[in-house]
């Protein structure tokens, strides 16, 4: 798995301004009311519609997946990359104790904004919590991909399986690249095994109003891939089931 630099195709990307808090500015619209839909675009040039509602719903109308893994949330629970806070105040409701973090900080206004008690301005690859603070650690919205690529992966394990105590548990959930049903990704895994980068990493930027947020590694793991990440940072596969009618995978990681 050799770690290349992705040659952006400009000429299939507009020259819009550029916004660092990009993300964080399509949930504070939609807090507002706005519509807010924006746009993924990949290196090649495809461009992804998304819904910023997607990231506001309650409890009863999130996945049914991630509902189950909820409901195995426990003790003191740790919330990565929280975007709006829609599972932590799920969890806040019960109640569990929570603590969210994301490093957008227009997106710790709005969980702010909507209740949540304890959300911090922080990156999950850089944790400054002290060591065995929590019982359980959540990876949603295919939040494990935040890594970007593998060596950062790494880190990001290494970095839960210190603040975890024993015995404690990860819940996440992440799309698989070799699962994908969508027909312009096959041209993006051909090419990127073509030039020696692992295929289930892509190079994006957000779109919305105009505006562009920088590029960003995002990572669409191999459950097998994950099974070996884990196992070498201290993890083990407690429990793994498809979702999202099989094109990725909810698991459960468990502290050894």
């Amino acid at each position: 798995m050799t770690d290349r630099t992705f040659q952006v195709n400009n000429a299939r990307c507009p020259d819009y301004p550029l916004d660092d808090d990009l993300f964080g500015r399509v949930l504070l619209d939609r807090l507002h009311g706005l519509p807010a839909e924006f746009s993924l675009r990949r290196d090649d040039g495809v461009l992804v519609r998304e819904e910023s509602a997607h990231y506001f719903l309650p409890y009863q109308q999130m996945p049914a997946h991630q509902r189950e893994l909820l409901d195995l949330a426990t003790g003191r629970v740790l919330d990565v990359g929280a975007g709006a806070g829609q599972h932590t105040l799920a969890l806040q409701e019960r109640p569990i104790n929570v603590v969210a973090i994301d490093k957008s900080p227009l997106a710790v206004e709005v969980c702010r904004a909507r209740g949540v008690h304890d959300i911090r301005l922080m990156n999950a690859l850089a944790m400054t919590f002290e060591d065995s603070e929590f019982d359980t650690a959540l990876l949603f919205g295919n939040n494990i991909g935040i890594a970007g690529n593998f060596n950062a992966l790494r880190v990001l394990l290494a970095g839960l399986h210190r603040v975890l105590r024993p015995g404690g548990r990860v819940l996440a959930e992440c799309t698989d690249y070799l699962r994908s049903t969508r027909w312009y990704d096959l041209p993006h895994i051909l090419r990127c095994t073509a030039c020696g980068r692992y295929p289930g990493t892509f190079l994006l930027r957000i779109e919305y109003e105009e505006r562009c947020s920088p590029w960003f590694e995002w990572l669409k793991p191999r459950f097998a891939d994950v099974c070996r990440l884990s196992a070498e940072t201290g993890w083990m596969i407690a429990r793994s089931q498809s979702a999202f009618n099989g094109s990725s995978y909810a698991f459960v990681l468990e502290k050894v």
